[in-house]
């Protein structure tokens, strides 16, 4: 039976009463970052990432809550860092198309570039009589009965 290989990328040492945290980055992909996904995997609340221009420790908690407790979008965005802090990653997720919110039930889903459904509840990007419908066209709802032209 072989023993289970985790990713490991330098060190990190948690501060104690008496000492500062001591964090030992190497490089990795991109940058010079901590980065330990048996703590990701099992040990919620320890540091598993530190960013490349920063010393601040992110546990997989601070994934989870960064993703509203999403724990394949906390997954993505742990194995994809790699020098940046988690919160630029995930800005750029939704500044390229590629994760959305849905408005309906707030979940955050895949679009991989390209508008879609919610696969969680089904709502359409511009449906008709929802909310955050587009409000660029030139027709608005009317009262009763349907569509009218805009003034």
């Amino acid at each position: 039976m072989s023993k289970e290989t985790y990713l490991k990328v330098g060190g990190y040492t948690p501060e104690t009463e008496d000492t500062e945290a001591v964090i030992d980055r190497d490089y990795y992909r991109q940058g010079w970052i901590f980065k330990d996904e048996e703590a990701f995997l099992h040990y919620p609340d320890k540091v598993c990432y530190v960013p490349e221009l920063s010393d601040e420790g992110y546990t997989r908690q601070d994934f989870l809550d960064m993703v509203g407790g999403q724990k394949e979008f906390a997954r993505e965005c742990f194995y994809a860092v790699d020098w940046q802090h988690p919160e630029t990653w995930i800005d750029e997720q939704y500044r390229d198309n590629e994760w959305e919110v849905c408005p309906r039930c707030n979940k955050i889903y895949a679009m991989a570039g390209e508008p879609c459904a919610c696969p969680v509840c089904g709502w359409q990007p511009g449906e008709l009589g929802e909310e955050y419908a587009d409000t660029e066209s030139k027709r608005c709802p009317a009262e009763p009965g349907g569509l009218q032209s805009a003034p």
